[in-house]
């Protein structure tokens, strides 16, 4: 019998953001030895993301439907019940969601951001419907919140007046490489941008930045990486006005291998996201000895600890600005070394020890 179920049938098959957060989350709680015994709930089509050999009790079921009304359903109707079944005494949502009927089970979710709140009009209007319901309903129903900064969990209560305790749980960090040669100052210069291409990464104002910043330096080159998501009009508009357009690449969503090999003669990183819960790529580019520009506001200056260029993202000229100076700065191996210990001591182990004392609290352990 497993007093733990953890809820990861919202999770894609091509995790990003909140995917990475709950495959990597799931990968570190299987390791520790004192952890409390953990029913796994996915769907078919993610098990391969979290399908973990045995090893004590840690069940994977799949436990709901691929069909996402069919899953939405299952989720708030079934999983409940599932759990309980299963020895479960607590129940943690990864992604918002939590069942409406809870039984005895004490529940936690993980509240990733409030942009469903604060800025609606980045999203597609069928999620903002649904996930501001999902994100009342966690709030409503939980009896612990999990969020991944403080910046986020004052966005929280912000937004509600009342909440149950909130618990600030850091995201880890895999890094992603560290660069073989980001090129001499005279070499032509690879910069990158991570991203679904979508309005809340910033990315037309990224390449109007770039724009500025290439009329000075016809060696350099922009790739941006990440997979194509939604209301692109503007973005595809920043892009189609470029006077550098053969200068700046889309390469989509990379595996993993495919994005080492990508980002290894990158000499810097540019994440000036409008908004961010947590912001991962900073940290994996910080912990991978990278040049960083990212944004002065929300979670990403917060991880960013004092150790990247800090741009305004509403600002073009600020953004140009920041990836003019990490392009052309040089930095000591003792200032890379600091950085990325900063970065590094951001650990998926220590983010599963603090979810797992969490667990082993509502356990009454």
């Amino acid at each position: 019998m497993n007093p733990v179920a953890i809820d990861a049938t919202s999770i894609p098959s091509d995790p990003t953001g909140a995917g990475r957060y709950a495959k990597e989350l799931v990968a570190a709680i299987y390791h520790l030895d004192d952890r409390p015994a953990v029913s796994l709930l996915t769907t078919r089509a993610s098990l391969r993301l979290f399908a973990l050999p045995p090893r004590g009790n840690y069940e994977n079921l799949i436990a709901a439907p691929n069909s996402r009304p069919l899953r939405l359903l299952y989720q708030e109707r079934s999983l409940a019940t599932i759990a309980i079944k299963g020895g479960a005494r607590v129940f943690h949502g990864l992604h918002y969601q939590v069942p409406a009927a809870r039984g005895r089970l004490r529940v936690i979710s993980t509240i990733h951001d409030l942009t469903f709140f604060d800025n609606p009009e980045w999203h597609e209007p069928a999620k903002v419907r649904y996930f501001q319901r999902a994100i009342r309903l966690a709030v409503k129903r939980s009896d612990a919140l999990i969020v991944p900064s403080h910046a986020t969990a004052g966005r929280l209560v912000q937004h509600f007046a009342n909440t149950p305790p909130i618990h600030v749980i850091y995201h880890g960090v895999d890094p992603i490489l560290v660069p073989e040669h980001g090129g001499d100052e005279d070499d032509a210069v690879e910069l990158c941008s991570l991203g679904t291409i979508e309005p809340r990464k910033n990315l037309a104002r990224v390449v109007e930045a770039f724009d500025v910043v290439a009329d000075r330096h016809p060696n350099w080159r922009l790739r941006i990486i990440g997979k194509r998501g939604w209301k692109t009009a503007e973005f595809d508009h920043a892009l189609a006005v470029m006077r550098n357009r053969d200068r700046v690449s889309i390469e989509g969503y990379l595996e993993e291998k495919e994005l080492r090999r990508a980002l290894r003669r990158a000499r810097a990183m540019i994440y000036v996201s409008n908004a961010e819960g947590f912001g991962l790529p900073v940290l994996e580019a910080l912990a991978s000895g990278l040049n960083v520009v990212t944004s002065n506001r929300s979670a990403m200056a917060e991880v960013a600890g004092g150790y990247a260029w800090l741009a305004d993202p509403d600002d073009t000229e600020s953004i140009a600005g920041g990836i003019e100076a990490a392009a052309v700065t040089s930095r000591t191996p003792d200032e890379i070394e600091r950085q990325v210990a900063w970065a590094r001591s951001f650990t998926w182990e220590r983010a599963a020890r603090q979810t797992t004392d969490l667990y082993h609290q509502l356990l009454g352990e």
